[in-house]
């Protein structure tokens, strides 16, 4: 990739002696029928042809920004589109699981009780489910202490 130096150093002129300027010129040819609409949009903007090259310079260098900037963010969503399908993939297989579990659970249950017994398993785990959000702010910190106690289960 060209840095703005190394452009720099390719385009500017040779120094002359006792001429200093503040800007190098760049002199651009154009056919016939493309001065003529140059010169109609200077006239009717109210600028000189200086005013109108240098702003098209800016504004193509700004758009050639703006394409390079986008095609960064376009690699990061994704990446990020990505890791959210595989997270959602492994949510989705968990949910799986635990429906096979609950099928189960559900078939292997006397048949008077069995919605009453899960309206009440529903909202006891819900309220373990929001006792633990509460304990822990860091979803990292959760596993940490889901792992800390399997271990101390197994010892």
């Amino acid at each position: 990739m060209v840095t703005v130096e190394d452009a720099e150093k390719k385009t500017k002129p040779a120094p002359k002696a006792n001429r200093t300027k503040r800007t190098s010129p760049i002199e651009v040819r154009l056919v016939p029928d493309d001065l003529k609409r140059f010169d109609v949009l200077c006239a009717g903007s109210g600028r000189n042809r200086a005013q109108v090259a240098r702003e098209a310079i800016l504004w193509y260098m700004d758009q050639q920004d703006k394409i390079i900037q986008d095609s960064r963010e376009s690699k990061l969503e994704a990446r990020i589109r990505k890791m959210e399908n595989r997270m959602a993939a492994l949510i989705s297989r968990g949910n799986i699981d635990t429906g096979v579990i609950l099928e189960i659970i559900y078939s292997n249950m006397p048949v008077e009780d069995k919605e009453a017994v899960l309206r009440k398993c529903h909202k006891r785990a819900a309220m373990r489910l929001r006792g633990k959000i509460a304990e822990v702010e860091d979803i990292e910190e959760l596993f940490r202490k889901e792992l800390a106690k399997a271990e101390a289960h197994e010892a």
